[in-house]
């Protein structure tokens, strides 16, 4: 007996190449997404630049803290520059708290490892999550963008200088005191970018035009 012969449109069946793992990995990482946001932001404000002052052992914990312990949450219900400089104290006092643990005798970032160095990193992280992620709505962010205060480190510093703008200090590690941040963020930012009318978080754009 004769074998049937396939029609031209018949096809062996197809062995599926997707594994039956990844199915559950993507459903894993849809519910951690936001988690992940987090954790690449921290991950990535803490590079060589900005980790070199500090002790080695502060890197992990300072990594950790940011991706699982700064309340970011907590701005969506915030209404005013106010309630965010309320906010950014209390986040800044937690992480500071961090900082010191392992640096009380780094002369790399004292006197102002507080209002200096933990600031500038805090800046960033919340900079880099608000907008440079998907994780608040888009109108949450744009709300928030008015209130984020400038990474201050010595290309802002520099740059600064060069528009004859005085400052109280020259580096970052001398920027110990409330008033000193304040002066800066508020009055000589702050008012600035009012009266070019746009987000004063927009100055930390110069490191991208540094040559």
């Amino acid at each position: 007996m004769k074998t049937k012969p396939l029609s031209s449109t018949a096809r062996p069946k197809e062995r599926s190449v997707c594994s039956t793992s990844l199915p559950a990995e993507y459903a894993r990482i849809g519910q951690e997404h936001q988690k992940a946001l987090r954790e690449r932001a921290a991950r990535s404000v803490l590079g060589a630049s900005v980790i070199r002052v500090f002790k080695k052992k502060t890197k992990f914990p300072m990594m950790r803290h940011l991706a699982e312990k700064v309340d970011l949450d907590g701005l969506k219900v915030i209404k005013n520059q106010k309630a965010y400089r309320k906010w950014f104290k209390r986040e800044l006092d937690r992480l500071a708290h961090v900082i010191r643990k392992n640096n009380k005798r780094n002369k790399r970032i004292n006197p102002g490892y507080k209002w200096g160095h933990a600031s500038k990193v805090l800046c960033l992280y919340v900079r880099d999550v608000v907008l440079c992620s998907r994780y608040f709505k888009d109108a949450d962010a744009k709300r928030i963008e008015e209130w984020l205060y400038v990474p201050v480190d010595g290309i802002v510093i520099k740059k600064l200088k060069s528009l004859d703008v005085k400052l109280p200090f020259k580096k970052i590690r001398e920027i110990a005191t409330t008033r000193n941040f304040y002066l800066v963020q508020e009055k000589i930012l702050g008012e600035a970018a009012r009266k070019a009318d746009v987000p004063r978080v927009w100055f930390d754009d110069v490191w991208g035009s540094r040559p």
